[in-house]
């Protein structure tokens, strides 16, 4: 069954009630903690797939091209509308500058235009007026405090709430623009030393769904199996996962999760049957 309606209305009605057995959700740290507090009344099992902040850390060693192409890739794609999407980049000292450089021509290269356009474009417009009013002010709030535009870092005008693919460095890793989720084609970049202090940078955040690791040093991809705080670690490519994978996020990213076995089993109840003659 489908049934459409307003969350404050239809929404408040099904995560009130005790007939579900599970509620899923895609959407808002706020909204999925409405969620849980409403199911808690009837200890309604949750699965909520909430905000990211993906984090993708490029070593020296890298490949800078095929890390430029997955990063652009991971950032573009729905116009930045995905809660995987990489949201922000941290780049070895050593290759700041080329790397930079390359982002910065694959950004303004990336074509804006309609889902039916022939060739398909790289992005289209945002969901609605409100979003890109909520893009343009978090770029105006970064470069207010001292943030620099090296491509886009405005809106497009006329119909279809475009917004130009856009790369900032020279943000503080407290501030907005590095802590909390974008949602549109804008990618902060900031620089780092040594792989311990991008692994200090990438965790800092409040949630912790997706992020990347560029670099061809297995000792580092080990490290990041398990010191990457996210419940998903890209090496070396895109931030798209496979269904057969498991897309959970840990922290204020959510709380169960979609795909694979650990994904299906989010719909079954356990149960263990005794017996003895």
């Amino acid at each position: 069954s489908i049934v459409t309606g307003y969350g404050r209305t239809i929404g408040e009605a099904l995560t009130t009630s005790p007939i579900p057995g599970i509620i899923c959700m895609t959407g808002s740290v706020a909204t999925g903690q409405r969620i849980m507090a409403n199911a808690a009344a009837n200890m309604t099992k949750v699965s909520l797939e909430l905000g990211g902040k993906a984090p993708a850390i490029v070593m020296a060693d890298a490949d800078l091209d095929k890390a430029v192409d997955a990063i652009v890739a991971s950032r573009v794609i729905f116009t930045g509308m995905v809660c995987n999407c990489a949201e922000r980049v941290y780049v070895q000292s050593a290759v700041y500058d080329a790397f930079l450089e390359k982002l910065v021509a694959k950004m303004k290269a990336s074509k804006i235009g309609k889902p039916d356009d022939s060739p398909c474009p790289d992005f289209c417009g945002l969901i609605s007026q409100d979003h890109v009013n909520k893009v343009s002010g978090m770029v105006e709030r970064a470069v207010a405090d001292g943030a620099k535009v090296l491509c886009g870092g405005k809106a497009i005008e006329g119909a279809g709430y475009r917004y130009e693919a856009t790369v900032l460095v020279d943000a503080e890793q407290s501030s907005e623009i590095m802590q909390k989720e974008v949602f549109g084609p804008v990618l902060p970049v900031a620089k780092f030393e040594t792989f311990d202090e991008a692994l200090e940078l990438a965790n800092d955040c409040e949630y912790g769904l997706a992020s990347s690791l560029f670099t061809n040093d297995y000792r580092l991809i080990e490290r990041a199996r398990t010191e990457l705080l996210f419940g998903e670690t890209y090496i070396n490519r895109f931030h798209f996962e496979g269904l057969q994978g498991f897309h959970a996020g840990w922290r204020k990213s959510g709380i169960g999760g979609v795909d694979g076995m650990h994904g299906l089993m989010e719909y079954f109840n356990t149960k263990v049957v005794y017996v003895q003659q």
